[in-house]
């Protein structure tokens, strides 16, 4: 064992999830640990620390857990940045007298977020009132109010400046009530200072539970202090944590209720603090704990092991400069990579990244297997390994490609809307058919960890960028290198039109949407649809936009920009047609702008709600229309066409657990992949690809109630899930390339630009 001092920032994001109980097959919620435990009064130095600890007051009701004794009622920071997920680092963690704080760090980018619990119940939305502007205001506390009853609050935009990830704390203060408390967010990426007056340390059965300088956590900024164990086999150990030699403030579990740590996940310690025990494996670990200063009642602790991770298999074509990601990796100081295979390989750096060597860029130049291996820490004692395999497949050149994206469409979704219909639907019917891994830059090698590996899924952002531009990035981020430079990185469609080829975009989301936007726009943000529109209509100028309109104070944004960039603007289904026929017979220079915008702000439903003018009522045309419409004018080019085609709103039918509009949605988007693969299938040059960026709300079949009628089912939450997805091909070439394969979704776009670029 022996601490490893590393120069390198790693930056502690205050972790906490399930804690244990007493026996390795008996787990108990966090908030039945910590619930109004009451321990005795201590003192140290003669000064009071904790007489009893709580979760606040914003902890279950008894009514709740009477409804749901697994509610997780803790608070967490939920935005654009992480998926809008309960990940255990955004946690807020309370430290008494109304007061929750969290250090959490963030690259640079803007983002939209909130606090709420993982349920987003009402009594825990919080956020800014509708009347203030939603513009975090640094050091300055700013009031939030929940979002129960007639209340109302909006999303907060955040701005983090600067090259690096910034740590910022956020205290979150409900002394004065829970209805409208306080949000305190302070940048402390480089201003906190180590200010304990006695050193910490990490004690335990591996060490006798001594002190010493190998197990005395070192000071990392911001708050964060951290420990390297080394441990040459598996075994159980019990620890906790000490301040000072002499009479030490101990914090570990609170007297009674033990506390296992496992990889990856925190517990929140506390003083006078009893043993935790942790299982670990051969390897190093970083246990870090966050001290925001002298004599807390509360410290969160976390471990997590060293490793590395080099992603999942994926395909490419012959000469395709396909992504390699050390993303996920952890503690890792250097990166090195080697390839294997029986054909020339050619691995470059990857100049959007610091280091450049975290991403490689492999070429190979025939077909077959190769096999990539990742070591981080190369040659020193926290040295880790991992490896993929790479299929490089033969690829038929496509003069035309349809990328066809059912979004949050995962199996369960098809199989409910083919129970409500009683047969099978079109998309089932592919023979062509495999399965896609859905990670993001952010998430990668945690969605598979025990316990909060589902609270780690992408964003339609992240993947959609995944697929547009075969590199992975942050959720939240719009085909730009995050992690990375924050460069734009070249998309399909972009790459298309270097080639002479017309492309487009259609969608049932407006059309600076997620998707839609990170094929055919840049930016850091999903959100700022004022810069993504610019974007699309000013910089990447694609030929056809067919989707919906967006306000943004009372202002079309995406009109706006058309009109502004000379695009044949219609704004409904009779104009369409008629603007069609205007059309030139013939656009081999690809000189066609067309863009069609549609709805007040939005597409409806296929099933208007309440709130909703239904498509009939504002000549709104169907996805299969705009399909129709879209392949008319891009089909112009004698060169060919690249096109993606989203069935936006399954996903936002899943984030509320809409099961009937779910399934209107998908059999939508199933007639529409119908229509396009008929009109594709009569010809001898073009793919069709069916997929989903993700699944939406752990939907899952209970029972089939038989044809027409709602099946029954049960929903996991309003967000997003980490499994794999479907995708299926058709047409009369490269059919083969997904069949039977679980791969990365950046093979879609390698196989896409294999396509291309196939001779």
């Amino acid at each position: 064992m022996k601490i490893i001092n590393r120069a390198k920032k790693i930056a502690f994001l205050a972790i906490v999830t399930s804690i244990a109980g007493c026996s390795d097959d008996t787990k108990t919620e966090y908030v039945e640990v910590i619930k109004e435990v009451e321990v005795e009064a201590d003192t140290v130095a003669g000064e009071s620390i904790v007489s009893s600890i709580d979760l606040g007051p914003f902890k279950c009701s008894a009514q709740e857990l009477s409804e749901n004794s697994e509610k997780d009622c803790r608070l967490y920071i939920k935005g654009s940045m992480n998926s809008w997920s309960s990940r255990p680092e955004a946690q807020l963690h309370y430290q008494g007298d109304g007061k929750y704080i969290a250090l959490f760090s963030m690259q640079p980018g803007s983002y939209a977020f909130k606090i709420a619990d993982s349920d987003w119940s009402p009594e825990r939305d919080l956020a800014i009132g509708k009347e203030v502007s939603s513009e975090v205001q640094f050091d300055t506390a700013m009031e939030l109010q929940r979002k129960y009853d007639d209340f109302e609050n909006q999303n907060m935009d955040i701005t983090v400046t600067g090259d690096e990830d910034q740590v910022y704390r956020f205290t979150l203060d409900a002394s004065q009530g829970i209805n409208t408390p306080s949000l305190l967010i302070e940048n402390i990426s480089a201003t906190d200072a180590d200010n304990l007056s006695q050193p910490l340390y990490l004690v335990g059965t591996f060490n006798n539970w001594s002190h010493s300088k190998d197990t005395e956590f070192v000071y990392k900024g911001a708050g964060t202090y951290e420990a390297v164990v080394n441990f040459l086999e598996a075994r159980t150990i019990a620890f906790n944590v000490h301040q000072g030699d002499e009479t030490p403030l101990v914090y570990g579990s609170l007297d009674n209720k033990h506390i296992n740590l496992q990889e990856s996940i925190s517990a929140l310690t506390a003083f006078p603090g009893g043993k935790m025990s942790a299982k670990v494996t051969a390897g190093s670990y970083v246990f870090s704990v966050s001290v925001l200063g002298e004599r807390q009642q509360a410290i969160p602790l976390s471990m997590k092991k060293i490793r590395a991770v080099a992603g999942h298999d994926t395909i490419t074509g012959v000469n395709v400069a396909t992504s390699l990601t050390a993303d996920g990796s952890y503690a890792a100081e250097t990166y090195h990579w080697v390839a294997q295979g029986d054909m020339n390989v050619t691995l470059t750096n990857d100049a959007t990244q610091a280091p450049a060597t975290k991403r490689q860029l492999a070429s190979a130049e025939g077909v077959g297997r190769y096999s990539v291996t990742l070591t981080t820490n190369q040659e020193t004692p926290l040295a880790a390994s991992a490896g993929h395999d790479v299929d490089v497949i033969a690829l038929e050149k496509a003069n035309n490609i349809i990328l066809m994206i059912g979004d949050g469409m995962g199996y369960p979704q098809i199989a409910v809307t083919s129970a409500y219909k009683g047969e099978a639907l079109f998309l089932e019917s592919g023979k062509h058919r495999g399965d896609i891994k859905t990670a993001s830059a952010d998430t990668l090698g945690h969605e598979d960890l025990p316990e909060i590996g589902a609270h780690y899924y992408t964003d339609s952002a992240a993947a959609a960028s995944a697929m547009a531009t075969g590199r992975k990035t942050n959720s939240g981020t719009i085909a730009q290198a995050q992690p990375g430079d924050g460069s734009n990185l070249e998309t399909i469609l972009e790459y298309a039109q270097s080639l002479g080829k017309s492309v487009g975009i259609v969608a049932t989301s407006h059309c600076v949407h997620a998707t839609p936007a990170s094929f055919a726009a840049h930016g850091p943000s999903r959100n700022d649809f004022a810069a993504l529109s610019a974007s699309m209509y000013g910089e990447v100028k694609p030929n056809v936009t067919l989707c919906g309109s967006k306000l943004v104070d009372q202002v079309d944004v995406i009109s706006t920009e058309a009109e502004k960039a000379n695009y044949t603007l219609v704004k409904n289904k009779t104009d369409l047609a008629t603007a069609l026929t205007a059309l030139p017979a013939t656009d081999p220079k690809a000189e066609i702008l067309f863009a069609g915008i549609f709805g007040e702000n939005e597409i409806p439903y296929v099933l208007a709600n309440e709130n909703q003018k239904s498509y009939e009522a504002q000549d709104i045309p169907q996805l299969n229309e705009m399909a129709a419409a879209a392949i008319n004018i891009l089909s112009k080019n004698p060169n060919g066409f690249v096109l993606m085609i989203e069935g936006s709103q399954i996903d936002f039918a899943g984030h509320i657990n809409d099961t009937q509009r779910v399934i209107y949605e998908t059999l939508a988007f199933d007639k529409a992949v119908k229509e396009v693969v008929t009109w594709a299938e009569q010809r001898t040059d073009t793919m069709v690809l069916v997929t989903a960026d993700h699944e939406t709300g752990g939907l899952q079949l209970s029972k089939s109630n038989g044809a027409g009628k709602v099946p029954e089912v049960t929903w996991l939450w309003g967000s997003h899930t980490n499994v794999d997805v479907p995708i299926a091909s058709w047409g009369h070439i490269n059919t083969h390339a997904f069949v039977g394969r679980t791969v990365e979704n950046t093979a879609i776009y390698n196989v896409m630009r294999g396509a291309l670029d196939a001779q």
